[in-house]
């Protein structure tokens, strides 16, 4: 006896017009992701972005005063110089973090507050930083007052901060960036030699 079954399914078969439309909607998708990216190159190229550049270009210790028990007390003047070398971009910063090392120990803090810098701008930062009651240990001590009879000391400075770049009415999203002036030959109040120091930037 014949056993009796369903109706056979037939395979979906998807139609021309359909099949030419899908076809279509990723060509133009592809095309799209490739203009866009052909744009960005045009535009990255044009511009050339360069990274900013600093400097420390003098400075001095003040008010300095160590304790039989090691505690520093102090006063930092440094001068930054920050440079946009780009001919077209305008920079844009938010708060800069700054902190100041001896021998790998933070003696000081500080704040640059929030700015704009234009195209190929120079600008200039004095900075005034203070050490208030900094423990350090007996081996950093006696380096430093090493380092006060020769009328000046070797610091490491380095800054935090998040910036843009902007174009027009365009801008990148936020970079966090860290500039590392290492061995800054900072002068004691009483010497008449020229503080200086070169810095390095890293994204």
């Amino acid at each position: 006896m014949a056993e009796a079954r369903g109706p056979s399914r037939q395979p979906t078969v998807i139609g021309p017009r359909r099949s030419l439309l899908i076809r279509t909607i990723v060509t133009l998708l592809l095309a799209l992701i490739v203009m866009t990216g052909l744009t960005i190159l045009v535009i990255w190229l044009s511009i050339k972005p360069k990274r900013p550049v600093y400097f420390i270009k003098g400075g001095s210790i003040n008010n300095y005063t160590l304790t039989k028990d090691h505690h520093l007390y102090a006063s930092y003047n440094l001068v930054l110089m920050s440079i946009n070398t780009n001919k077209k971009m305008h920079i844009l910063y938010k708060k800069m973090d700054i902190k100041i090392l001896f021998e790998n120990v933070t003696v000081a803090r500080g704040v640059i507050q929030p700015w704009h810098q234009h195209k190929r701008e120079k600008k200039k930062f004095t900075l005034d930083l203070v050490s208030r009651n900094v423990e350090l240990s007996g081996a950093v001590s006696r380096h430093l007052e090493l380092a006060k009879l020769s009328d000046q000391v070797v610091l490491d400075v380095e800054f935090k901060s998040r910036l843009k770049s902007k174009l027009g009415i365009w801008k990148s999203r936020y970079y966090h960036m860290k500039v590392s002036c290492e061995h800054v030959v900072a002068q004691f109040s009483d010497s008449s030699k020229e503080s200086h120091g070169s810095c390095s930037t890293s994204f």
